[in-house]
């Protein structure tokens, strides 16, 4: 596990080289690792830094080079969609911006290492508006509180959000939305009025970004599960910097969703695993906190695919996959009370909603 930490620190630029030189079964363990975690690119950018003596065996190194190249290829492939789905939305009168997959990625070093998933965009009208839009071009697109399913483009996945994100308590919650409406402004200001003409891709502020993509890594925690991935992205956020005053609010936001708790957690996992300096961390790391975190992430990988204490059945409906999440969500009950006590009310509170929606 230490040689993987390392390798994603020469990644991140944080180290220069191993300390001790893995074997050709510690590199296939590497190359595995990087997978589960869909991290394989950029573990690839790390190799490509290192000295030539402590490259993998050139077989793996193969192996890695084509599959690093893949990803390039597919990313795009996906810049190219995530502009066209942007200047459609934009064609219609609708505002936009590009959440989390490709926006984050202008944040990496390289964007082109960084594994791309689907794409996420929050776009300006609210959920009555945005909704009757989408189901004009696709009347059975699946509508749910935050976002809807939509597949206009070449069969991608697309999230249309209404707001970024939610929370499962209804006060948090609450907080939450009124955040997004302050700063809504400040996002859509900034979308190009000609989306990727020059090629760039409209994004959130940082400031909207150092709240909401910790608020996704919370949301994973208590669905699926959350992979390094996810962390790797915010940890790219918080390195485009920040004023004091820019932290102090940013802690003030967290701590009114009452995150603080796992905002100490995620900044010992940044440290432990990317090498994080100090001057980029948000508050001081919760070392007991982050080792439990860090633990169900490298146990579950990305979206807990890997996590061998879940139960999955092929003929599983929403009620099995409810009570699954409640069951394993309450391992997170001591750390994170409100969220996990607030979750089956949410649940069933949306069940009700979407009936009353139409949705």
């Amino acid at each position: 596990m230490n040689m993987f930490f390392e390798l994603l620190q020469i990644a991140a630029g944080n180290r220069k080289w191993f300390s001790s030189l893995p074997s050709e079964e510690e590199w296939r363990e590497l190359f595995d690792l990087a997978e589960k975690q869909t991290l394989t690119g950029v573990a690839f950018y790390g190799i490509e830094r290192l000295p030539l003596e402590q490259r993998p065996p050139k077989p793996l190194l193969m192996k890695w080079y084509s599959a690093t190249e893949r990803l390039k290829a597919l990313n795009a492939e996906m810049n190219a969609k995530v502009v066209a789905v942007a200047r459609r939305f934009r064609r219609d009168g609708f505002r936009s911006v590009i959440l989390k997959g490709q926006g984050i990625a202008t944040l990496y070093p390289d964007a082109s290492y960084r594994t791309p998933g689907d794409i996420d965009i929050w776009v300006e009208g609210g959920r009555e508006r945005v909704a009757a839009y989408l189901r004009g071009i696709a009347p059975k697109c699946k509508v749910v509180y935050h976002h809807a399913d939509f597949y206009p483009i070449g069969g991608t996945d697309i999230e249309v959000h209404f707001m970024p994100t939610w929370m499962n308590s209804y006060f948090s919650n609450r907080c939450l939305q009124r955040f997004f409406a302050d700063k809504a402004l400040d996002c859509f200001k900034d979308a190009l009025d000609e989306v990727g003409d020059d090629g760039r891709i409209p994004v959130p502020t940082l400031e909207l970004n150092r709240v909401f993509i910790l608020v996704h890594i919370y949301r994973h925690l208590f669905s699926e599960g959350i992979g390094l991935r996810q962390l790797m992205d915010y940890y790219y956020v918080l390195r485009q910097g920040f004023t004091e005053a820019e932290r102090r609010e940013t802690l003030q936001v967290l701590e009114s969703l009452k995150m603080g708790r796992f905002a100490g957690a995620v900044m010992y996992v940044l440290q432990r695993v990317f090498g994080m300096e100090d001057r980029y961390l948000l508050l001081p790391p919760n070392e007991k906190e982050g080792r439990f975190l860090l633990n169900e992430i490298m146990m579950a990988g990305n979206f807990g695919h890997y996590d061998k204490r879940i139960k999955r059945e092929k003929n599983d409906g929403e009620w099995d996959g409810f009570l699954r999440r409640v069951g394993r969500n309450f391992r997170f009950v001591r750390s994170y009370p409100s969220e996990v006590l607030w979750s089956p009310l949410f649940k069933l509170w949306h069940f009700v909603m979407r009936t009353r929606w139409n949705l």
